[in-house]
Order: structure tokens, then sequence, then C-alpha cells
């Protein structure tokens, strides 16, 4: 009898799978540079995040300062202005802006900003402080808008490399 030839075949030896690891060179390498990126994007979110402390802080003060039912208009409009050149002196501590008179820092705050502020503010604030006090609507619309107008511009001043550029012009 005659030996079946489909008897004699035997299964395909298939090699071993190609494995995952080691890993080829240039996977190490896109795995440093992945790791490279990501440490500098965490390391600029942290420093990002202490650069805009000032900003987090002057925010807070400004709400509990609004909030607070202790103080007087008066009181609450000087301490806004406070507030305001302690964050002056921190996004700009290589200049004195927070020195100037009260019309001059409005200048400046109205001026390091993108949006127009403090428009309810008059030019002269001692009529705000010592005038009458008929005018207590107007008073709280102002001190409204300075209570707004301070919150927009901590959040939304310019850096100081935009403002000395600006100052260039």
């Amino acid at each position: 009898m005659e030996n079946d030839p489909l008897a004699q075949l035997r299964d395909i030896h298939l090699p071993e799978p190609i494995s995952w690891w080691p890993l080829a060179p240039g996977w190490w390498v896109l795995i440093v540079f992945c790791l490279a990126f990501a440490i500098w994007l965490v390391s600029k979110a942290v420093q990002r995040w202490r650069a805009n402390l000032y900003r987090r802080q002057a925010v807070q003060k400004l709400v509990l300062l609004n909030n607070e039912l202790s103080f007087t208009n008066d009181q609450k409009l000087v301490m806004v202005f406070e507030i305001l050149k302690q964050a002056v002196n921190s996004a700009y501590p290589s200049q004195f802006f927070s020195s100037l008179e009260f019309n001059a820092f409005v200048a400046f705050l109205q001026r390091s900003c993108d949006k127009p502020l403090f428009e309810l503010l008059p030019d002269n604030i001692d009529i705000l402080l010592y005038g009458k006090t008929s005018d207590d609507y107007n008073r709280v619309l102002i001190i409204d808008n300075l209570f707004d107008s301070s919150q927009h511009w901590v959040k939304h001043h310019y850096p100081e490399d935009k403002l000395e550029a600006q100052s260039q012009c």
C-alpha cells in the first residue's frame, strides 16, 4: 500500500511572537522626550501658579472687603486702593507705580489693562471721601464699580514686559 502523502504532513512550527520588551532605542528616545516635556509643562504650571499668588490674594482680599459690613464706604475706598497698590508692587516690582498720587495711579491702572476701568471714579478723590453724604446712591454705585474694576484689573492686567513695550510706543 502506498503511503498517503497527507498523512506525512505536520503542523507548521510558528516562531515565537516578537516581545514588547526590551524596547527599541527609538522608543526609549521617545519616552525620554515625553517625560522631559511633561516635567517642563509641570514646572511651567507650578511657576505660573506661584507667580499669580498675589492675584489670588488680592482678589480674595477684595471679595472679603466687599462683603464686610463693618466698614464705611470711605474706609472701603481707601482699603481698595491699598490692596491695589500691594498688587501693583507685586506685579511690577522694578517700577514704582504705587508711589504715584491718586489721579496718576488711576491713570496707570487704566493704561495697564485692556478694558476701560474706574469710569465712575471722580477726578478728585476728596470729593468722594469728604463730599456731601446726600449722594449715597452715587457712592454705592461708585464703590460697586470700584470693586468690579479692581477685581478685573487684578485678574487681567498686563504683564510687566507688555507694559514696557506699550510705554515705548
